[in-house]
């Protein structure tokens, strides 16, 4: 049996993800799984919270580096320059909660800001009155900025990729005809299919992902919060 339309719609890019997406969304609908359907809906629609998510994508975790506008010694200014956190502030944790970034926005936003002139200035804007409270006398920071390369969103893009491709893969082993978009017969023609097809698409995508629970880190992070790092 040759593959179906579907994957190779995706592998010759023939058609956007988002397509795919919802292509997928009415197959994977006959089985029934809502951890599946929340992880279609987080790449279409975008992840709104971290606490609604069953797992947030490791993938979506992504590290910017600060820059910004800064005075040494007040009177040599620097513009748009990398900001020396660690002689601003010591703790290591507070550093990654401010270069860390949990990009939530679905996958066609992403697509059209790489596909955008200001890919390559991505930001996330930190509040000026924190900049302020951790300034020094000899290193006044006047604002700052964690820019987020390029590359680093151009790797969400190919691992969602990476995934549908394995998912589809995995239905093409137990269904045939996905390009009808409707397994729900043969899964009534053999129900033992639809829980192992499900266990089998729900460890390719939650693979590495962070659950969210009452003592998780990234849930209760009040530096995050407050800097909107749950974007």
């Amino acid at each position: 049996m040759g593959r179906s339309k579907l994957l190779i719609d995706l592998v010759s890019n023939n058609t956007d993800l988002e397509t795919i997406l919802l292509r997928l969304k009415i197959i994977l609908s006959d089985l029934g799984d809502q951890r599946i359907a929340g992880w279609i809906k987080g790449e279409l629609e975008g992840y709104k919270t971290i606490e609604e998510s069953e797992g947030f994508p490791s993938y979506r975790i992504l590290t910017g580096y600060p820059e910004g506008t800064f005075v040494v010694n007040g009177s040599t200014r620097y513009r748009n320059q990398q900001v020396p956190l660690e002689s601003l502030i010591e703790s290591k944790e507070t550093r990654e909660n401010i270069t860390t970034l949990y990009f939530r926005d679905n996958i066609r936003s992403i697509q059209y800001i790489l596909s955008g002139d200001q890919r390559d200035n991505y930001a996330k804007p930190i509040p000026t009155a924190f900049c302020h409270s951790i300034s020094r006398y000899d290193l006044q920071l006047l604002t700052m900025n964690v820019k987020v390369p390029s590359s680093q969103l151009e790797q969400i893009v190919s691992h969602v990729k990476s995934k549908l491709v394995e998912i589809i893969m995995e239905l093409e082993k137990q269904f045939e005809n996905l390009d009808d978009l409707d397994i729900r017969a043969q899964i009534e023609e053999d129900s033992t299919k639809k829980e192992q097809v499900s266990i089998n698409i729900e460890k390719i995508i939650y693979e590495g992902s962070i659950e969210i629970g009452d003592n998780n880190h990234v849930k209760n992070s009040r530096i995050g919060k407050m800097f909107g790092r749950d974007r």
